[in-house]
Parts: structure tokens; C-alpha cells; sequence
């Protein structure tokens, strides 16, 4: 296997192009060619690092999308707590009521999974 040899040496710019890269970018120079060029950090790009990389447009939606879902879920949960909450008040107050025309007191527990108090 034969090595290819790096034809471009990069080099740190010296402290007269200090300045040169934005943002966090690395100035570096390549003997054969006369001005810098920047090594850019993570989400910036441009020939001196000077624009930045926005998130794309589908990673912005998909995470629009899971927070409706989200919140779609818990607003779901909610309101079949509530439902069951108040289906099971409603069956209780049902209960007392025939307890007062003379009912036997009985402990039991009813079908639809409410906890019930003696009838």
C-alpha cells in the first residue's frame, strides 16, 4: 500500500491574524497560498467562521411535533382522570341517597371500580 504525502502543511496563523477567524474558529495558514483560512467550531461556518448554522427546519419540526403530542397526552390523561373522578362522585352520591330510603349496610365495592361506602 502506497502513502500519498500531505501536499498542504497547515500551520497556525502567526499573531498578526489574532483576529482573523470568528466566533472560536482556528486561523491556519498553508504556505503555498497567501491568506489564512479558519477551521470553524461546531454550528459556524463561512470562510472566517462569520455565519452561524441554524437548526434545520426538520429537526425543528419534528420537535414541534412531539411537544403538541406531549401535550396532547397529558391533556388526554386529565380529562379520563376527571371523567372517572367524577363518574365515580356521581355513583357514590346515588348510593348515600338510597341509603336514606331504608338500604341495608352492607360493605361493597362496585363494578366499575369505584370504591364505594357502606349502602
Amino acid at each position: 500500500m502506497r502513502k500519498i504525502s500531505k501536499l498542504y502543511h497547515e500551520e497556525l496563523c502567526g499573531t498578526s491574524y489574532g483576529s482573523f477567524c470568528l466566533n472560536g474558529g482556528i486561523c491556519y495558514m498553508i504556505p503555498t497560498v497567501s491568506s489564512p483560512f479558519c477551521r470553524c467550531i461546531e454550528n459556524y461556518t463561512g470562510a472566517r467562521c462569520e455565519e452561524v448554522l441554524l437548526p434545520s427546519l426538520k429537526t425543528q419540526i419534528k420537535s414541534e411535533l412531539f411537544a403538541a403530542f406531549l401535550t396532547s397526552v397529558v391533556v388526554l390523561g386529565i380529562l379520563v382522570i376527571g371523567a372517572f373522578y367524577f363518574l365515580c362522585r356521581k355513583a357514590n352520591i346515588r348510593r348515600a341517597s338510597s341509603t336514606e330510603h331504608g338500604a341495608s349496610l352492607v360493605e361493597t365495592t362496585s363494578s366499575n371500580g369505584c370504591n364505594s361506602e357502606y349502602i
